[in-house]
């Protein structure tokens, strides 16, 4: 009883995403073996992609149960039950979960197709180690940069099913863009009417206006006028335009997209950035996608020790109510 107590409060003491980091980072060489709660062998083949989302905590993960190769979601939780204290059991996405992970199994409900326990002395011996970086080649730096405008598309897509007004699409993905930069301070700001009221002059500014009544995109965007852009510096009207408007425009015009994305790998670098720099030296960073393919290959095959939901966005939330 005592030495559960003391597991009980080691567990309060730590938060969970540390520990889904751990957890993420114990799988991922393929030798991670156990018994199930089920009884059945459990094998983790690959621990899959971190979900930085909502929804369960880990996706695509290959996992061999009793000889059977399965593809599919796992979640952690420190406890069984947080499963209801989540209220996953109201959520649809959490249907088809594979893995339960749990630090302690303290109900007997079945929830996921299986469930393992890890020891939380196992995981906090887990010590995460820096992967080396490597990207072969010209081809696969594109590769990744075509899958980062794919992604921004993607989760503009399911924008669509919530927001139907296309003016509301931009501005909530926008906002999702900004937050984003705040929680990793490459942008900081110290109000919400700071980056809101920027959103605003970038919605409003010329040469958005101009695309979205059927203009062409310019050759160059970094060279867009102080005017046109509506008084927002040259880079921040780069991000909001490249990660943002471009990937929403792509979505508004399906029908002919093929001519919209050639526009991607044509736009050149305004600057270079000196942490990709020092990790990628040899890597030019001359256009605009090239910085793209390297921030995403960091993303998804690099920083393994992302913790689930880290960058999650609700941007349905009363900042919807700008206007």
């Amino acid at each position: 009883m005592k030495r559960q107590s003391i597991i009980k409060n080691e567990l309060g003491m730590i938060h969970e995403r540390e520990l889904q980091k751990k957890v993420h980072a114990m799988f991922y060489d393929g030798t991670y073996t156990t018994i199930a709660y089920s009884g059945n062998i459990i094998h983790i083949v690959h621990p899959g992609r971190i979900n930085p989302y909502s929804g369960p905590d880990f996706i695509d993960m290959a996992i061999l149960i009793q000889g059977e190769l399965l593809i599919g979601k796992g979640e952690f939780h420190k406890y069984a039950s947080d499963w209801f204290t989540h209220k996953h059991h109201l959520d649809s996405r959490y249907n088809d979960v594979l893995l339960h992970i749990v630090c302690e199994h303290d109900i007997s409900v079945k929830i996921a197709q299986e469930s393992i326990v890890l020891p939380l002395k196992d995981i906090l011996s887990m010590q995460i180690k820096e992967r080396k970086i490597s990207l072969q080649c010209m081809d696969d730096l594109q590769d990744y940069a075509f899958r980062r405008l794919m992604r921004r598309c993607k989760e503009l897509e399911l924008m669509e099913y919530s927001i139907r007004i296309p003016s509301e699409q931009l501005q909530a993905y926008c906002i999702v863009f900004m937050r984003k930069r705040m929680n990793q301070r490459r942008r900081i700001f110290h109000k919400d009417d700071d980056y809101l009221g920027l959103i605003q002059m970038f919605m409003h500014s010329p040469i958005i206006h101009a695309i979205m009544h059927g203009a062409e995109i310019p050759h160059d965007i970094s060279a867009v006028s102080y005017t046109s852009r509506n008084g927002i510096s040259i880079h921040l009207f780069c991000e909001l335009f490249l990660n943002a408007f471009y990937p929403f425009l792509i979505q508004l015009h399906k029908t002919y997209a093929g001519s919209i994305i050639e526009w991607y790998w044509l736009q050149k670098s305004i600057t270079r950035y000196g942490s990709l720099l020092r990790r990628f030296p040899d890597i030019p960073q001359q256009y605009m996608w090239q910085q793209q393919g390297i921030l995403e290959f960091i993303r998804s095959d690099y920083s393994i020790s992302n913790s689930c939901q880290e960058y999650f966005i609700p941007y349905l939330d009363a900042n919807m109510n700008v206007q």
